[in-house]
């Protein structure tokens, strides 16, 4: 996202937690800026940003509330944030099976935040993604906090060429599959 904001005339400072993120960063483009940083404790000075983008992260950082609060500060008034989490529904619960019509069942609450793991395999690569499910009510109280106002609100599906690829993934034709949001500084 950072290289695509970039080529686009952005002026960027990307920022991961893992040293590992920020090294590979680096080397695919060493001319942009990329810090070692934690969302919950931004390096940056208030209201120096116009712009601020949390790209399929949020659900991952263990203090939510935290993070947006720091982007909430760092923000200069009427400054925007664009962010794209795994939709909550998504995180809350599971499919029966593979099949496209498989019934999707949440066991626990829903409005419980909690840790959950994913675990996946791309390419022969096996992955392993650590994150927290937040209720939608977690996040827009995070933004509320932070004395941000959504603007605008989209819940994603699974694209076409996405199931092209894997038709097991047509069991999210009926369920959001991530959460897209801008919200505006006040």
């Amino acid at each position: 996202m950072a290289r695509d904001l970039k080529a686009k005339g952005h002026t960027v400072i990307a920022l991961d937690v893992s040293p590992t993120m920020v090294e590979l960063a680096r080397a695919a483009d060493p001319a942009m800026t990329v810090l070692l940083a934690d969302a919950a404790r931004l390096p940056f000075e208030d209201e120096s940003a116009d712009l601020a983008v949390a790209f399929m992260s949020l659900h991952d950082v263990d203090d939510m509330p935290t993070a947006v609060r720091e982007i909430g500060r760092v923000l200069r008034p009427s400054g925007v944030l664009c962010m794209a989490v795994v939709h909550p529904i998504n995180s809350a619960g599971n499919f029966e099976s593979q099949d496209p019509d498989a019934r999707y069942l949440i066991s626990g609450s829903y409005f419980e935040p909690r840790p959950y793991r994913d675990a996946i395999e791309r390419n022969g690569l096996p992955m392993t993604f650590t994150s927290r499910h937040w209720p939608l009510q977690a996040y827009s109280q995070a933004l509320e906090d932070a004395g941000l106002l959504i603007e605008a609100i989209r819940e994603v599906p699974v694209d076409e060429a996405s199931v092209r690829e894997r038709a097991a993934r047509a069991r999210w034709r009926h369920l959001p599959l991530f959460l897209d949001l801008r919200a505006r500084k006040q």
